[in-house]
């Protein structure tokens, strides 16, 4: 990333991570290695902001999306349930039964803290100061709240 973002260039790193490092071998695991993300891997958040720093990046924002993500698996089972024939229509029985199955077991895993979600804002080191803004004000507006809503609904 350094090699391709310019001086003050942004990098935001949106990834799945897990309370502890590594990836243990669990029944859990060999399923999603072997159907879901193969040869997959969960890192920790702090770990990950440990290597991005090392890299040279400074970090400029850390946002947990952990509920927001287990409210969205919730929707996309029960969308992906209502829609059974016509996802039928693009995968056969058996991938619709490990996706439906490993969506539902991932929003159990973020609800219980078991496994969380972040995005982490970066930039690529500058003698000036990063062009971003001070505040997350701009993203609370009533403009912003009620477009964002009414997207979730």
């Amino acid at each position: 990333m350094q090699r391709l973002l310019k001086p003050g260039g942004l990098f935001l790193n949106h990834g799945i991570t897990s309370d502890n490092g590594g990836w243990e071998k669990t029944l859990a695991t060999e399923f999603i290695n072997r159907y879901v993300f193969p040869d997959g891997q969960l890192d920790t958040i702090s770990s990950i902001q440990r290597h991005m720093e090392q890299a040279r990046f400074e970090i400029t924002d850390v946002e947990s999306l952990r509920a927001h993500y287990a409210l969205t698996l919730r929707h996309w089972v029960k969308r992906l349930e209502q829609n059974h024939v016509e996802a039928l229509r693009f995968v056969n029985e058996f991938t619709y039964r490990v996706w439906r199955l490993y969506i539902s077991a991932a929003a159990i895993d973020f609800e219980s803290g078991q496994i969380g979600i972040y995005q982490v804002l970066a930039i690529k080191r500058a003698a000036a100061l990063a062009a971003t803004p001070m505040t997350r004000r701009h993203l609370y507006s009533d403009e912003a709240t009620v477009s964002a809503a009414s997207t979730i609904l």
